[in-house]
């Protein structure tokens, strides 16, 4: 965990992390006093989330308008999130404040509110933390699906993150002006305001490779990037659907308007269709104002469906309608809405055989296949792993202020690796051996599951040398006698020519040895 925590936080941080107690803390304080502080409150929060094995951060306090104001929300990709309030169980909050203390809870699910909570469509999660900041400030830190480690013991990395945040809050009035900046407490729109995610504020995206068909993808998302037909990235997970699905929308004819993307498998049915069509005040218990979905806000720009082969046969009818129609109708709403959206999607299945099986909508099928981007697996692109793995450590060496260099040792198993996990499990790698390794980073600080998968490819190739000296020698027989000459000669020389010595390492009696040796003409001096 430690190792990982280097790994993803900044130079800033990683001069003081050396130092205890107090004098850690003072030097935060007066480093943070000449950062940035939005970078520096997104790298805190960023090592708040990695501390406890968090999957989302969020940093809140209440607000007059609204319940709650998020200054800042972030996920474990250090990717800053949408409609941040839609994703926290604010009962708990509430809990924490009138305790006054931190509160924790890593079986949501088995909590006796649960019920009350899913009729009231309020989010789901696993496990959350819930931390004072201040007397104002709330962190709250929780993981959908698996539980988190426990705050309560002692973390350095957790205090130093609180302290960081505490300290940028107090010096400045960060926390208006972030709000005011990434627009995470906006009201939510009407139709006629939808919002948007400007593309303005994404780096430009590539997928990086030399292979052919990699090259053949750049081609084909240059030639079909201009139009507003519908397009399909295929690929198994990891291998950067949604950075293909990106690349798209930069190269289309609407850069400057919101790039929306949601994962469809990751969402229970009843909330997806929400999320993506939104819903109008008193449509369901706890739906307390007009809400507009994911069409409304990508209006004049792209929405990106991930995973759409695992959405229900209820969902695919409605989304056969935006396609063709260019209109959605908000749960519990009358009025059909216009949008102007481009749809791509993205999917790991083959949906071929889901129209077959009966588990997908074949006129869907062909309504979002017009065009197919496939990406291949990592593991069939050869030299470009190590092209990808020498991008992700030249981007944490720019990051922690290192020049750490992969060994040619190290990069030959790379590639002899399978990548089963494909791009994100190569990121993950290289993340550990930046933080694990030297200047020069070796295979020994890999993660287990590789060294075994190196280590078993290695022993075929030796059983494949075997085989081959076989063909060599000409016979199975001929083989073996050259082995025995080989290890009873070296036998010899390691004991100094001492023949009783020679038989016990060997376990042979010295009948057979003298045999041997004659036979082979070994005369053991």
């Amino acid at each position: 965990m430690e190792s990982a925590r280097e790994a993803q936080n900044p130079a800033l941080l990683q001069e003081i992390l050396a130092q205890d107690g107090t004098g850690s803390a003072t030097a935060l304080a007066a480093m943070l006093a000449q950062s940035d502080p939005q970078k520096s409150l997104r790298a805190l929060l960023d090592l708040a989330i990695e501390s406890v094995g968090a999957e989302r951060g969020f940093l809140l306090r209440p607000s007059q308008d609204h319940p709650w104001q998020c200054l800042l929300a972030r996920d474990l990709d250090r990717e800053e999130l949408r409609n941040p309030l839609d994703k926290i169980l604010e009962p708990l909050i509430h809990r924490a404040m009138e305790q006054n203390s931190p509160w924790s809870c890593n079986d949501v699910p088995a909590l006796p509110d649960r019920d009350r909570w899913d009729r009231e469509r309020l989010p789901r999660t696993t496990a959350v933390h819930i931390l004072p900041i201040d007397a104002e400030h709330w962190l709250y830190l929780d993981h959908r699906f698996q539980p988190l480690n426990d705050p309560t013991h002692e973390d350095a990395w957790l205090a130093l993150a609180m302290v960081g945040i505490q300290s940028t809050l107090l010096r400045t009035a960060v926390a208006d002006s972030s709000t005011a900046a990434t627009d995470h407490t906006t009201p939510r729109r009407t139709p006629n305001r939808p919002a948007a995610t400007s593309t303005a504020t994404f780096k430009p995206v590539s997928i990086i490779g030399e292979h052919p068909d990699i090259l053949a993808m750049h081609h084909l998302v240059q030639r079909v990037a201009p139009s507003q037909a519908p397009i399909l990235v295929t690929g198994e997970s990891g291998t950067g659907k949604e950075l293909a699905a990106r690349s798209i929308h930069q190269h289309s004819l609407r850069p400057d308007g919101p790039f929306i993307s949601e994962n469809c498998g990751a969402i229970a049915e009843n909330l997806l269709e929400t999320e993506l069509f939104g819903c109008m005040k008193g449509a369901f218990t706890g739906a307390t104002t007009d809400r507009p979905g994911l069409f409304e806000l990508a209006h004049g720009g792209t929405i990106f469906l991930d995973e759409i082969g695992d959405t229900s046969a209820g969902l695919q009818k409605k989304l056969l309608r935006v396609i063709q129609e260019g209109v959605i109708r908000r749960v519990g709403g009358q009025e059909s809405i216009q949008i102007d959206v481009r749809v791509l999607s993205a999917t790991n299945r083959d949906l071929s055989a889901e129209v077959k099986g009966g588990r997908f909508r074949e006129d869907l099928y062909y309504r979002l296949n017009v065009i197919n981007v496939h990406l291949p697996p990592l593991r069939e692109r050869g030299t470009d792993i190590s092209l990808i793995a020498n991008h992700f450590l030249a981007g944490l060496n720019q990051e922690a202020g290192t020049d750490k260099q992969m060994s040619a040792e190290l990069t030959e198993v790379l590639l002899q690796h399978d990548w089963p996990g494909n791009i994100r499990e190569l990121q993950n790698e290289i993340r550990r051996l930046h933080a694990l390794g030297g200047d020069q980073l070796s295979s020994t600080d890999l993660s287990p599951r590789v060294i075994e998968k190196d280590h078993t490819i290695r022993q075929n190739s030796t059983n494949n040398a075997g085989l081959d000296r076989v063909r060599s020698c000409g016979s199975l027989k001929d083989a073996i006698e050259q082995l025995e000459a080989e290890w009873i000669s070296e036998a010899l020389d390691r004991c100094n020519g001492r023949r009783g010595q020679v038989c016990e390492w060997l376990g042979i009696p010295k009948t057979t040895l003298y045999a041997k040796m004659r036979r082979y003409g070994l005369t053991g001096e």
